[in-house]
């Protein structure tokens, strides 16, 4: 007798999706830390082997994070959508990275033009480079379905949620004292705290709009 099993969509709640992608970095940390302990390993963004784990971590957490968020909006068992949703996370998050690594002296430019207003300097690179990490990831998802105009909705849905976001949480920050360039530790809490809120206001987003598209079929 053939048994077949078919994978039941899980409670809802499409934020709980974004919690998979807060793990991209830490883990790269620990893969890091276990090699520098048995191989002497310098974690270094211009190594290649540190590079190599960089896009590993965020290719598996993306995959985790896309299909949880497929399973919670219907499309479940659909390996199609899960792999491209990791190849626009991790493409996207290692690719702009590359991008302004490799175009520094353009982006130096740019840089000075603020006239060293360390928070609009800060805001001028990372805010955009977020907004495009979010659009870009929900382009893939949309491509993954191979829906071209429902990719390119999640793309301006991502795009904008990411912008806005950022600035939000940068500015609330300035309020409160904590300016880029004021001498206190903003950069990281800064970008990880945008990061954070952006992967599960995206994830709810993008769940909300993934379900409709299956409820259209």
């Amino acid at each position: 007798m053939n048994t077949t099993y078919e994978i039941t969509p899980i409670r809802k709640r499409p934020f709980v999706a974004g919690f998979w992608l807060f793990t991209a970095i830490p883990f790269s940390l620990l893969v890091a830390g276990l090699l520098q302990v048995l191989i002497d390993f310098d974690f270094d963004t211009n190594d290649s082997t540190s590079i190599i784990i960089l896009s590993l971590s965020h290719f598996g957490a993306g995959y985790l994070w896309a299909r949880s968020l497929g399973r919670r909006s219907g499309h479940t068992d659909n390996r199609r959508l899960y792999l491209s949703g990791a190849l626009g996370f991790s493409l996207s998050f290692l690719g702009g990275f590359g991008f302004l690594t490799l175009l520094n002296p353009i982006f130096q430019k740019y840089i000075d033009s603020f006239h060293g207003a360390g928070n609009l300097e800060f805001g001028a690179l990372f805010v955009p480079w977020f907004a495009l990490i979010t659009g870009i990831s929900g382009l893939a998802l949309g491509l993954g379905l191979r829906k071209w105009k429902l990719g390119l909705k999640m793309f301006g849905l991502g795009f904008a949620t990411g912008f806005l976001i950022y600035l939000a949480i940068m500015f609330t920050m300035q309020l409160f004292g904590f300016e880029v360039g004021s001498g206190r530790p903003v950069m990281l809490p800064t970008t990880f705290l945008s990061l954070w809120v952006t992967a599960l206001v995206g994830s709810e987003l993008f769940g909300r709009v993934l379900e409709k598209s299956k409820s259209n079929l």
